[in-house]
């Protein structure tokens, strides 16, 4: 396999698992929205908004890995 296959499916790789935090997102999402309507403001909901922004810190820091790697494929 070539530096060039390897390196897609690396990004491949990171795809899938952005889609897999993309998931947990959502959930952790509707979950914590769940909570906020059902007017249950306790420990469970707060986890669940640090959750979210923490996952979202994440998705945002693996988008931009995966740029920097897509670029990084021009250069092949």
């Amino acid at each position: 396999m070539g530096k060039i296959d390897k390196a897609k499916e690396f990004i491949n790789m990171l795809k899938v698992y952005l889609g897999i935090l993309t998931a947990l997102i959502i959930a952790t999402v509707s979950g914590t929205a769940k909570l906020f309507n059902a007017n249950e403001i306790h420990v469970t909901f707060w986890l669940g908004i640090i959750t979210v922004m923490m996952l979202s810190f994440i998705f945002v820091k693996l988008a931009k890995y995966i740029h920097e790697k897509i670029d990084e494929l021009e250069d092949m």
